[in-house]
């Protein structure tokens, strides 16, 4: 559910509907009601309110609280959209790109998410950064350009805009490559519950690479971390390091891999 940044002169009533439907929609302070939250949204809706238009968009797009209704979700976001909110911009090129309540149109999904990113949109600028790194709807790969959309994303604290940041450090792609930076983005998109970062950053404990000292423990804690949330090679990572210190704790050393070791991580890029 979004929330106004500004909010325009609206008559109170308008303003007091979205308010409303806002803590019903949540829970807040009351027990969950969607019927009352969206009819107390669609009086907001009505009256101009854009971002009850946005979430009142969302709600027929995902189905939660009304029947599904794409094209009225359509509706909705291109009201909201015309009316300033930026949320349905980038709803709405979501729409635009599926095909969803209106025909399939990669080009106006692109403008539309152009459109967001330029005003600051963090999902729309992250997407941008895939398509560009990707080479993807009808984009030329150009890393350069996919580091600046993800860096700009990161800055708002989009988890992986965070991620994929380091990731272009860690490998070079599209910036200088430059592990400690790299690790600087892994550990606020970590914090952040990205799982990828989680994961990467328990590699480079692992190595003591990128300005950080060798540390088993807290690798073996890291890939535990990212198991738990489901990373796919993070549990043989951490059976790995676990193993690792068994055996150098009964060979009295203090474990860790050196370049002519058999490393189980050779085959896991930074």
């Amino acid at each position: 559910m979004t929330e106004p940044a500004e909010q325009k002169s609206l008559p109170e009533e308008v303003v007091e509907a979205h308010e409303k439907s806002l803590k019903l929609a949540r829970g807040e302070g009351a027990e969950r009601d969607m019927g009352e939250a969206v009819r107390l949204m669609k009086v907001a809706a009505q009256g101009g309110h854009p971002q009850a238009q946005c979430n009142l968009g969302f709600l027929y797009a995902t189905g939660d609280g009304v029947d599904a209704d794409p094209e009225e979700a359509v509706r909705w976001l291109t009201q909201s959209a015309e009316n300033g909110e930026l949320q349905a911009l980038y709803n709405l090129s979501q729409l635009y790109l599926g095909g969803h309540g209106v025909e399939e149109n990669a080009e106006m999904a692109m403008a539309l998410m152009r459109k967001a990113a330029s005003k600051g949109h963090p999902d729309a600028l992250y997407n941008l950064g895939i398509f560009n790194y990707n080479g993807d709807m009808g984009i030329d790969k150009d890393h350069k350009a996919a580091f600046v959309f993800f860096e700009n994303a990161a800055k708002a604290g989009h988890p992986e805009a965070l991620f994929s940041s380091g990731l272009c450090c860690s490998l070079g792609h599209g910036t200088e490559l430059n592990t400690i930076k790299a690790v600087e983005f892994y550990k606020q998109a970590a914090d952040k519950g990205n799982a990828n970062a989680i994961f990467n950053l328990g590699l480079y404990y692992y190595y003591g690479e990128g300005g950080l000292a060798k540390d088993l423990d807290l690798a073996e804690d890291l890939f535990q971390r990212a198991a738990a949330m489901g990373h796919e090679k993070a549990p043989s990572a951490a059976a790995s390091v676990a193993e690792e210190k068994r055996k150098a704790a009964a060979e009295g050393g203090e474990g860790g891999q050196t370049a002519g070791d058999d490393d189980p991580f050779k085959d896991i890029q930074l």
